[in-house]
């Protein structure tokens, strides 16, 4: 990442010499000699890694296209040499390197000399080698009923092998490691249709190599085209659940530091349990401020229940107090009401809500909420409830708006967002929030209470595009599920959608694309987007616990070679017609035929016993579901105390 700082700070200072980054601070302006012109790449090239160049020509003939020093203009990299072109738009494929050599890191210029003289270049950005695959072959075994996949690795990462055929389905994600690597395929997995397996290669940065594939025979195996089935349905939504009231409440100044926890996918409506010791859970628990008995219903005090749709509503609706100022700019939350005194928590303005404890008559006011701390914030309060201090004129109260019609709950326990419209839960979709890990803490997802600030739209985060992004904490957005695209433009969510469910984003929160059994899913919040309300994020406290659904709760499954188990009579992953699910119990469901069921993506049912109880075990009361983010924050907790040190206490003499 200093490397690309680097790079990207030299490409400024060669402004003089490079043209102008445009508005898109991807795409470069291109310098066009006669009626030549080459294509500004809209992405950083990374070698390994295909990319289209696209490129005009004044006439046919040939290009010899080269990669040359930006100050010297010596030529670094051969692109291509006399590659045949027509007159008018002309584009190859380039995957960073010549005759097996990789272009260096760096700021290039990316020049087209054309056969009848002329010359067209513009600025291109060089980063690092991407993962990729090479040597692949595929030998089919018919006597084993498998196909033996060999191929070269560059380096350590997730294998995603699908299938090709009408259409594209994920096979299977195998953790590989650099070098020689060897798959089995088992040949039943095959259709009549299936032309070619499909092999990524995904880095730990979620970096996609290029999707390369090994053409099959599936009549080798004797999988032959049979007669075409019938039909099936469109779904019908469902029902919604019940209600109850609100909180518990004291003060004390000094800023003080909760730890915070992680997720995993989550049942359908049954109230949250009742963990070790007898505590209601909310927002500001482990505050060291307690609420007066009077307090009115706030996101601070709700308990996290979100099955409690009365309480749910009213703190969606109640008046929120943020910070003054534009959206994408913060403030530091200080120790003391001084603007001098230590900063020890960060603060988005005009999105992030926060709880106000008490109002000074000096000209602050001692506030909490959840620190937003980003990659390159100073105070680095991973997520953290904070308590410090604001200047009162600065803050100002935001009401639930005659246009606002619906209201969003994210659970980072449960994994899953509940929207709710005029005092109901209405539907629940799978979302992913942010995974941290030792080198990125700031990927764990900042908890509290949002405003939606502005529509994004679709963005780039490396090699993942993330589509229909609705802004709403600085650099934290709600967006669909990232894809990446293959070389024919196609999208692939083969890596990140099996993902949903659990932590995997880097801070944003990812939202299932596809349509649940309401119809909704991250296009519905799209199309509503100027009717969202309030979003809040409730934290997963260690000690919360995933409630196990009642035995008798109804799932249903289609008999007639289904392969998932739903929530409801009908499903959107059902897409033929006259196809009659089957009821049977949550008690039934680790039993036969029900126990070889998978959890259906699309309606999100209730996860099996087994899989709540594992969850619930790395919540249990005192334990630590995320050491490594608990590691991560202590250098922030060392500098807290460095801000109190102990009073010396007076030796006697002797």
């Amino acid at each position: 990442m200093r490397k690309m700082l680097c790079l990207l700070l030299m490409l400024a200072m060669l402004t003089p010499c490079l043209p102008a980054l445009a508005e898109n601070t991807d795409a470069l302006d291109v310098i066009l000699l006669s009626s030549a012109s080459i294509e500004p790449l809209q992405e950083t090239l990374r070698p390994g890694k295909a990319v289209t160049l696209r490129f005009t020509s004044p006439v046919d003939g040939t290009v010899t296209l080269l990669l040359r020093n930006a100050e010297t203009l010596e030529t670094v990299l051969p692109v291509a040499k006399d590659y045949p072109v027509t007159a008018g738009e002309n584009q190859m494929l380039w995957n960073g390197t010549y005759e097996g050599v990789f272009a260096p890191e760096g700021i290039y210029r990316l020049v087209a000399q054309f056969s009848d003289g002329s010359e067209a270049d513009t600025a291109i950005l060089v980063g690092q080698i991407a993962p990729f695959l090479t040597s692949i072959s595929a030998l089919e075994s018919t006597e084993d009923g498998e196909v033996h996949l060999s191929f070269y690795a560059s380096e350590n990462g997730r294998l995603t092998l699908g299938l090709w055929g009408a259409s594209w389905s994920l096979l299977e994600n195998i953790d590989i490691s650099a070098g020689t690597n060897e798959v089995t395929v088992d040949a039943t997995a095959l259709s009549p249709d299936t032309v070619a397996i499909s092999l990524t290669l995904t880095d730990d940065t979620g970096y996609c190599s290029n999707e390369e594939h090994v053409a099959v025979n599936p009549a080798s195996f004797g999988i032959l085209p049979t007669a075409t089935p019938t039909a099936e349905p469109s779904p019908t939504p469902s029902a919604s659940p019940t209600p109850t009231p609100s909180p518990t409440p004291t003060p004390s100044p000094t800023p003080t530091a909760v730890p915070t926890p992680s997720p995993t996918p989550s049942p359908s409506p049954t109230p949250s349990p009742t963990p070790t010791p007898n505590i209601t859970f909310t927002p500001s628990y482990g505050s060291p401020y307690e609420f007066p008995s009077d307090a009115p219903a706030s996101y601070w005090n709700t308990p996290m229940d979100y099955t409690d749709e009365a309480a749910v509503w009213a703190m969606l609706t109640a008046p929120m107090t943020v910070v003054k100022g534009d959206g994408r700019t913060q403030v530091r939350i200080r120790k003391e009401p001084d603007s001098k005194s230590a900063a020890i928590g960060i603060l988005t303005r005009a999105t992030q809500g926060i709880r106000v404890i008490e109002t000074l008559d000096n000209g602050w006011s001692l506030i909490e909420c959840y620190s937003s701390s980003f990659a390159d914030n100073t105070v680095k309060a991973w997520n953290l409830l904070v308590q410090g201090y604001v200047e009162t004129n600065t803050l100002t109260t935001v009401e639930w708006d005659s246009n606002d019609k619906y209201g969003l709950v994210v659970d980072k326990l449960t994994q899953r967002l509940y929207i709710y419209e005029d005092g109901h839960l209405i539907s629940t979709l799978l979302v992913s929030t942010g995974l941290a890990n030792a080198k990125q803490p700031f990927n764990e997802t900042r908890s509290g209470e949002y405003i939606i600030g502005s529509f994004t739209g679709e963005f780039t985060s490396g090699n993942l595009y993330c589509g229909m992004g609705l802004r709403y904490n600085d650099g934290d957005l709600l967006h669909e599920v990232p894809h990446t695209k293959r070389a024919d433009g196609s999208k692939s969510y083969a890596y990140n959608e099996p993902k949903l469910g659990t932590r995997a984003s880097h801070g944003c929160i990812r939202v299932q694309r596809l349509r649940n059994t309401e119809g909704l899913n991250m296009k519905w919040l799209w199309d509503n987007r100027k009717h969202l309300g309030r979003m809040v994020i409730w934290e997963d406290w260690q000690g919360r616990q995933i409630p196990i659904p009642d035995d008798d709760t109804v799932l249903y499954y289609n008999p007639n070679g289904g392969s998932y188990y739903h929530r409801a009579d009908t499903c959107y992953s059902v897409t033929k017609d006259n196809v009659t699910f089957e009821a049977f119990t949550y008690a039934q469901l680790d039993e036969e035929p029900y126990s070889k069921l998978d959890f259906c993506p699309y309606c999100a049912p209730a996860m099996r016993k087994a899989d709540i109880e594992a969850i619930n075990a790395q919540y249990v009361f005192g334990g630590d579901h995320d050491p490594i983010l608990t590691a991560a924050r202590q250098p922030y907790f060392d500098y807290i105390a460095s801000l109190d040190p102990p009073e010396a206490t007076e030796t006697p003499a002797p």
